[in-house]
């Protein structure tokens, strides 16, 4: 832990995303000066949900008296916010959470992502895991909160993040539960909205608007339509027939429509980690308008997945592998304009020039086909429905499972 917090350290006092930084800095400047009820205002650009907006605001107020700590302050967010997932991840698995914690920690994708680059990635996923562990624990009120804040800072992540729930129903307990995460929910997002000025169809049109603001096939995501050439290319020009985008829309939804199905009411956290990182890999590497950072979730959840043994170690090793590729490519594309200079970044961006990024993006769509179809197989396996027979609800609660290793 402390060599994780270290290297965070080090890594705060690096320049981040040069772009990214400068937005997070001027919305922490407007919060502090005119508060969230005024932050959406015509003529602003915005294109983030409350939810990250909601540490940007005490950032900025911090800010005033700290003004030379601006870049600094802005990457300790998801910085902390790692040591936060890593604490959730060993939560949910116990004693045998503690190496997914380790392997999240210390991930070179993880550490790029949040005190390198200074995005908001854990966040986001830190709130998903959160609702998690609420859930397991018996607090459906809490779960649905927790769940509300995540989908409010990455919308794109709520469908990985609904999934990983689903697999944790089991029984008439947990149905009767049901409600009172939903209502911690629907509470928590009109809340949120109203606090920015925004009523649950104002939040609504802001994620339409904000998907609308990059309609390309890809957005430097080195997944099937990078491969395809369509990055950074309309997804409204036709594929046999039919907009990309629509083709993209339709073959995510089918996969994760059937993933979920398998992982539906198992009650089993491993599992339901599996079926978390299949979606996330399915939905960043099948639809268009995908950014080279939302393959994010799925490494936390392929890690819970594989201390609960419910996948191998090669799932998680593949994903950091393309999650590594994908952002070393998204930040490195910012060499390629003159007003930010790198020769560090340009020799990379030489590094992972065509065929290479095509090769990552083949392997993007093979990695997620991988985390698919070990949901298939883990559903599949006799041997561990033997393992889920012989668990049993306590408490009235969703019973957290003893792990059934595969070899």
């Amino acid at each position: 832990m402390w060599a994780a917090v270290l290297v965070r350290l080090g890594l705060l006092w690096v320049p981040g995303h040069p772009t990214d930084l400068a937005t997070f800095s001027a919305w922490a400047t407007r919060l502090a000066e005119h508060g969230p009820w005024r932050f959406y205002t015509p003529g602003q650009f915005a294109d983030y949900l409350p939810g990250y907006l909601l540490l940007l605001w005490p950032t900025g107020l911090s800010l005033r008296a700290w003004p030379h700590l601006g870049p600094v302050a802005l990457k300790a967010l998801p910085a902390a916010a790692d040591l936060a997932v890593g604490w959730l991840l060993a939560r949910l698995c116990g004693p045998a959470g503690r190496k997914a914690a380790g392997a999240y920690l210390l991930n070179p994708a993880v550490l790029v992502a949040g005190a390198g680059w200074g995005q908001a990635e854990s966040v986001a996923v830190a709130w998903l895991l959160a609702s998690a562990v609420a859930w397991q624990e018996g607090r459906p009120g809490w779960c649905g909160v927790w769940f509300a804040l995540g989908c409010l800072t990455k919308p794109q992540y709520a469908l990985a993040g609904g999934v990983l729930l689903l697999g944790l129903l089991r029984g008439r307990p947990a149905v009767r539960a049901v409600p009172g995460a939903v209502g911690g929910f629907l509470g928590a997002v009109v809340a949120g909205g109203l606090l920015f000025g925004l009523p649950p169809w104002g939040l609504v049109r802001l994620v339409a608007s904000a998907s609308a603001t990059y309609p390309y096939g890809s957005v430097n995501a080195l997944n099937l339509w990078y491969l395809l050439g369509w990055n950074w290319k309309p997804d409204a020009v036709p594929l046999l027939g039919l907009a990309a985008g629509l083709w993209g829309t339709l073959l995510a939804a089918v996969v994760c429509v059937w993933v979920a199905a398998r992982a539906a009411g198992r009650g089993d956290v491993g599992s339901a980690g599996l079926a978390a990182a299949a979606v996330s890999a399915a939905v960043f590497a099948l639809p268009t308008r995908m950014h080279e950072r939302y393959l994010f979730p799925a490494l936390p959840f392929a890690l819970l997945s594989w201390c609960c043994g419910r996948t191998t170690r090669a799932l998680p090793v593949g994903v950091s592998l393309v999650l590594l590729a994908n952002l070393l490519y998204g930040w490195a594309y910012m060499s390629t304009f003159p007003q930010y200079p790198s020769p560090f970044w340009a020799a990379v961006w030489r590094a992972l020039a065509p065929p290479t990024a095509q090769a990552f993006a083949a392997l993007t769509v093979a990695v997620a086909v991988w985390a698919v179809l070990g949901v298939y197989r883990l559903s599949s396996d006799r041997s561990f429905h033997s393992s889920q027979k012989a668990c049993s609800t306590t408490s009235g609660r969703p019973p957290l499972c003893r792990p059934h290793r595969r070899g």
